[in-house]
């Protein structure tokens, strides 16, 4: 019997089959220039052309403060010309026009009865001024649906101002039990 020390080589016919078929892949090369360029010009395309959303925004105009320094930025408005609204707690809305107390009148804000007075008022007045004098103690929402109704009535001119005694008086002579009014008047 023959030592098997050392191990003889054959050649394997089913191996070197296999070893020539084979076949050696090269990679294939792919210019990305177009793609990259044609990427590129899309995007500025769609960058220069999309509008970005524009902010709703009220736009206010509010009373110039009754400093000495700044006494003649201060513009006087004729009581003919002016419509005073007056929105109070719970919902309750008053309009006067000038300073009388006879003219005082109560409104709702559901009814259309706002959007009528400023129409009326707009048409019958020559520069006409629009004051809105919130009580202290009245809803940031009604202040917000008077502004709405202001501007789809297409007022030109109108301004946000405080609730004064002078307004308190005006309201009480009307003969306006509000209970906010009594509040503020004790």
């Amino acid at each position: 019997m023959k030592e098997f020390d050392e191990f003889e080589e054959f050649d394997n016919p089913i191996g070197e089959g296999r070893r020539k078929r084979t076949v050696s892949r090269e990679s294939v090369f792919t210019d990305m220039n177009a793609m990259v360029d044609l990427a590129f010009l899309l995007l500025t395309f769609f960058m220069l052309t999309t509008t970005m959303t524009k902010p709703n925004v009220i736009e206010l105009v509010m009373p110039v403060p009754t400093d000495e320094d700044r006494a003649e930025d201060v513009q006087p408005v004729k009581e003919s010309r002016a419509l005073t609204i007056v929105p109070f707690p719970n919902d309750e809305l008053y309009i006067f026009r000038g300073l009388a107390a006879e003219n005082v009148r109560e409104l709702t804000y559901d009814s259309g009865e706002l959007k009528a007075e400023l129409e009326d008022f707009m048409a019958a007045t020559d520069e006409p001024m629009v004051i809105i004098k919130p009580h202290p103690d009245s809803n940031y929402r009604n202040l917000v649906d008077i502004i709405d109704e202001i501007n789809q009535s297409a007022v030109r001119r109108y301004a946000i101002d405080d609730f004064r005694e002078t307004d308190r008086a005006i309201l009480a002579e009307a003969g306006i039990e509000s209970s906010a009014l009594k509040k503020d008047v004790e």
